[in-house]
């Protein structure tokens, strides 16, 4: 086997780890549903010129083939390709590239071979698809991006063979193409299994910026063939080294190498909990693990983190004891309550205490696949209790632990996500733990341990009913409130001058709040890619957080990550939150539109978390006029079509007084959606009943069509009521719109009809005995009311 600088590479991949950058070469020992190995280019070729009746004379290549054939049957040929390329089985030498040091796979092929291969029981890594993760530089995770599309992905995802189509997405998508080429010069690549054809791709990427700066080295396999030796000077040419194998060959090569995984064979009989969760599974190491902080830090504000759950200054509240008999009586327990109420706290807690026997795991953030291979793992375990912060972020980990007789769940989330969460998992009410509530005795607790007095915070508390505990220790701690301290820090960094300076402070300071707002921690690569144009290196970067490290912080989150790059969060979810309702709207909205320029998708830590909020129209109607807003949503839509986006345009637009504008929006995503998505139904029928409450009306006969409409989205709200489990949500729309109907159009045919159902459904839920978040009970209570006077009236 030839293998050029074969010390060099070993080197490299010791201090680096290495990427694979993968071809129609790599799959030929996997297998399809037919027991077929997975056809090569002109395979398929023949095989799709002959089922779609094409022209043998004309010498199509695979490129025009599909070309051709996706012009009138794409459906039909989408689906042949799933059949063609979905692995049933593959050769078990596989299985090495899961012990091999990897950081980043992409892949031109749209097989699930590699997703297969790291799904294994054997396996003790897992594959994130960043097209739906983003980065995500966890421990034992591997990031894999897809760059022809995938048999994995929906129906209607579009796959392609064609080079033209892969050349068209990195000038269409210029945030893939950096991201891709980035990911590639950071450590040394073998490019495996490609092809002549394929050519124009490795040009790109090897011109490409990224690879220019950095100077890494690059390997390509050539299979051992005479008539492959006349392209090896090409590749040369391109900078390439040279490896002359067999796919398996090669493997068999990397599978013996030092740089190999090796198993952890300590005697420990709960090893491979440890093995495979290290930074989760609850034990003596993982409690000794971490830097050890002041505990002053925790007091100011800072998200908790094990060294605080550990220390004996950090005091358990009355909550503790309450929670832990809800725990052990039941299977699924929900700690929910206002931001800042210490949840996460209380959550911790709990998973690091010595009251609960069993098999412990904490997770902070958890995605599918570690859920799927956590099941498999404590199989035979029937004592374990998995403790999930952030329930709104992780939902698809929930999707897949519930289904467990064995395992215990407890979830920590705000009482303002109950609505959404709710519809995943079925929940009594005695199983629901809200800490909002404070009382006296638990600030008592708290002063004392920190040495301070108790009067001040209890009169705080009595003059501010939903004052959060973080804010009351913030308080105690600082002598100051979370609001006015941000303002002074605001005013500090607009004002801050230093000549070194490339970033502008209040401009990183906004970034990290955004993606916090967010729930993701602001990655450097993010950075790097956001200040791309200002900076010479991660440097510039550093030097600008050093000035603010004390509010903007390393996130816990990502402390299980193997520490390539930093993770930077606001040092608490409320205080991105209030910090990002202080900064100047002119602030925010270059930074929403540099993001969008700059920051590619696949770039994002946990993009799956990060697009449920990055879109907010909670946050555009501040940053942006109706123009710039119409701009930011249109550029949005270039890349990403979903009926979410058009969700967000509308609301957007609806809270600029745009109705008939955000019409169109809401009318499309609700059609694209299938009127299957009961939040864009919620809002068709909101923006319907506004648009027409505020239409004017000539004759009768327009009076009646312009009631008939507006029944519409009654009838709508109707239905969500009916088929969603949010019920609360659309009760609450609907009673605002009965009222708002009488108010405009008194007694008519309709409105007894509005007044009653209201009515109706406002009573089975008040008398449900389910958990109602306060402020929601509050209003649905008061609507009651309001509407028990207008049925008396009328």
């Amino acid at each position: 086997m030839r293998f050029d600088k074969e010390t060099l590479f070993k080197e490299l991949v010791r201090k680096h780890g290495m990427n694979l950058f993968l071809g129609a070469g790599f799959s030929v020992y996997a297998f399809n549903g037919d027991e077929e190995s997975l056809p090569l280019g002109n395979d398929i070729n023949e095989t799709l010129i002959n089922l779609f009746a094409l022209d043998k004379n004309r010498n199509f290549n695979l490129s025009k083939t599909c070309q051709k054939i996706k012009k009138d049957n794409e459906g039909m040929l989408e689906k042949v390709l799933k059949e063609k390329y979905t692995v049933k089985s593959f050769d078990r030498e596989y299985m090495t590239i899961t012990k091999l040091p990897l950081k980043n796979i992409v892949t031109i092929n749209i097989d699930n071979l590699l997703e297969k291969i790291f799904d294994d029981q054997e396996s003790s890594v897992n594959i994130s698809d960043a097209a739906v993760y983003g980065t995500l530089e966890k421990e034992k995770v591997v990031n894999l991006y897809k760059l022809h599309g995938s048999v994995t992905y929906p129906l209607g995802t579009k796959m392609s063979f064609t080079e033209k189509e892969l050349t068209d997405l990195f000038i269409r998508n210029k945030g893939l193409f950096e991201t891709v080429s980035f990911k590639l010069s950071v450590a040394p690549t073998i490019f495996w299994g490609t092809s002549l054809y394929d050519n124009n791709t490795l040009e790109l990427i090897c011109n490409s910026e990224a690879y220019s700066k950095s100077e890494m080295q690059k390997w390509i396999v050539v299979y051992p063939d005479e008539k492959n030796k006349e392209y090896i000077e090409d590749f040369e040419d391109l900078g390439f080294n040279i490896i002359e194998a067999d796919t398996k060959e090669l493997i068999n090569y990397l599978g013996n190498q030092s740089f190999v995984r090796q198993s952890n064979n300590k005697k420990y009989i709960y090893k491979e909990y440890r093995e495979k969760f290290p930074s989760n599974f609850v034990c003596n190491e993982l409690k000794r693990s971490g830097v050890r902080r002041p505990v002053v830090d925790f007091f100011a504000g800072a998200e908790p983190q094990i060294s605080d759950i550990m220390s004996n200054n950090v005091c358990r509240i009355s909550y503790f004891s309450n929670t832990l008999e809800t725990i052990l009586s039941g299977n699924i327990t929900l700690i929910t309550g206002i931001p800042g109420c210490g949840k996460s706290t209380l959550l911790m807690q709990l998973a690091f205490s010595s009251e609960m026997d069993g098999r412990k795991f904490w997770f902070n953030s958890i995605i599918k696949q570690e859920a799927e291979r956590l099941i498999k793992l404590v199989e035979a375990d029937d004592n374990v209790i998995v403790f999930i912060d952030n329930l709104y972020n992780n939902i698809d980990a929930l999707q897949v632990l519930k289904g467990a007789k064995n395992i215990k769940l407890v979830v920590a989330e705000r009482a303002l996500n109950y609505e959404y969460v709710k519809r995943f998992f079925s929940i009594s009410s005695d199983r629901i733990v809200d800490i909002s509530n404070l009382n006296s005795g638990d600030i008592q607790i708290i002063c004392k341990s920190m040495n301070r007095s108790s009067a001040d915070a209890i009169e705080l508390m009595r003059n501010n009913e939903n004052i959060s505990l973080l804010e009351i220790v913030f308080f105690v701690s600082t002598s100051a409130l979370i609001k006015e301290r941000i303002k002074r820090y605001i005013s500090d960094l607009i004002n801050f001058t230093d000549k070194n300076l490339k970033i502008d402070l209040l401009e990183i300071f906004t970034l990290v709040n955004y993606t916090s707002y967010c729930g993701v921690p602001c990655s450097m690569d993010m950075m790097y890619f956001y200040f791309n144009e200002d900076i010479d290196s991660y440097e510039d970067i550093l030097y600008a957080l050093e000035k603010m490290n004390k509010i903007i912080v390393e996130s816990t989150e990502t402390n299980t990550c193997e520490q390539d790059q930093n993770y930077m969060v606001m040092r608490s979810k409320l205080f991105s939150e209030k910090s990002l309702s202080l900064v100047d709207n002119k602030t925010i909205a270059h930074v929403l539109n540099r993001f969008l320029e700059n920051v590619s998708a696949q770039i994002i830590y946990r993009y799956d978390i990060f697009k449920r909020r990055a879109y907010d129209a909670d946050i555009t109607k501040r940053a942006f006029d109706i123009g710039d807003g119409i701009k930011f949503y249109e550029k949005i839509l270039e890349n990403n079509q979903s009926p979410y986006i058009r969700h967000q345009y509308a609301l957007f637009l609806q809270r600029k007084n745009e109705y008939e504008l955000a019409w169109e929006q809401i009318d499309q995503a609700y059609t694209e959606s299938k009127k299957r998505i009961f939040s864009i139904a919620n809002t068709h029928a909101i923006i319907m009943f506004e648009k027409n409450m505020r239409s004017k009306f000539n004759a009768e006969n327009e009076l009646s069509l312009l009631k008939s409409t507006i029944e519409k989205s009654f009838l709508t709200l109707e239905y969500c009521i009916t088929q969603d489990v949010r019920v609360n949500y659309h009760v609450l729309t609907y009673s605002r719109n009965a009222i708002r109907y009488y108010e405009k159009f008194g007694l008519d045919e309709y409105t007894s009809q509005y007044i009653e159902s209201a009515l109706n459904q406002l009573g089975i839920i008040l008398t449900s005995g389910e958990y109602i978040f306060r402020g929601t009970l509050k209003e649905l209570v008061n609507l009651q009311r309001e509407l028990n006077e207008i049925k008396n009236i009328i």
